[in-house]
């Protein structure tokens, strides 16, 4: 759990500057007080330039929101915003607005990384646990049960761990954003985007949990 912990303040810390920190603007205007040219072959202008498209599409969205919540013209009126604010971000940097556009696509590898590196040692810890449990119904001549009953819990487990994974990528997500106004970016997040993956991948995590903790059970041995 501390190290789980360790993660999520990785985040917290490598995000500071939240998009939702950012006011909104009424006439969907960018404002900011940093206004020199970026040089894009350094990393740092590089982060500089993504914080600020993806804060002017989160600016966007929540201009969106509080204009035209549930109404029709919401997509329309959002794209409009965030054009606005990406040639806005682009005037004050003096790049392309297309690639400003490209930047507030781009996901946070780190954070992104993270997010699941995090989730992963939680689930592999309860089905550590869970799969324990199980073993622990089993004789050393009912192993055949033991794997029955893996088989079935292991589809089960991963289900919910895919769920649970685009939960607590959302929970952090909003956290780190500092804003409830995800929308359509939560497609974006690898979760729910890569979603048959991540169920692959708990499923065979699952299976190789399973296989080391029958070692115990062919030698007999009970924790």
């Amino acid at each position: 759990m501390k190290v789980v912990a360790l993660l999520i303040l990785t985040i917290a810390v490598g995000g500071c500057a939240r998009p939702g920190d950012h006011p909104v603007s009424s006439n969907c205007s960018w404002t900011e007080n940093d206004n020199r040219t970026l040089n894009l072959e350094y990393f740092a202008d590089r982060r500089h330039l993504r914080n600020d498209a993806v804060t002017a599409e989160d600016m966007a969205v929540r201009w969106a929101d509080q204009h035209f919540h549930l109404r029709p013209e919401w997509d329309a009126r959002c794209y409009e915003c965030a054009q606005s604010l990406f040639s806005g971000v682009a005037s004050h940097h003096g790049v392309d607005v297309n690639l400003v556009r490209q930047y507030s696509r781009q996901r946070d590898l780190i954070a992104d990384s993270v997010t699941i590196l995090s989730f992963g040692l939680l689930y592999l810890a309860a089905v550590y646990y869970l799969v324990g449990k199980i073993r622990r119904r089993f004789t050393v001549d009912e192993s055949i049960n033991f794997w029955i009953m893996t088989a079935a819990m292991s589809v089960g487990a991963s289900l919910v761990g895919v769920l649970v994974g685009g939960l607590w990528s959302i929970v952090i997500e909003t956290y780190r954003l500092n804003s409830a106004h995800l929308s359509y970016r939560m497609n974006l997040i690898p979760f729910r985007q890569h979603w048959l993956v991540f169920l692959l991948c708990l499923l065979l995590a699952f299976w190789l949990i399973a296989l080391i903790r029958s070692k115990d059970l062919k030698t007999g041995l009970q924790n």
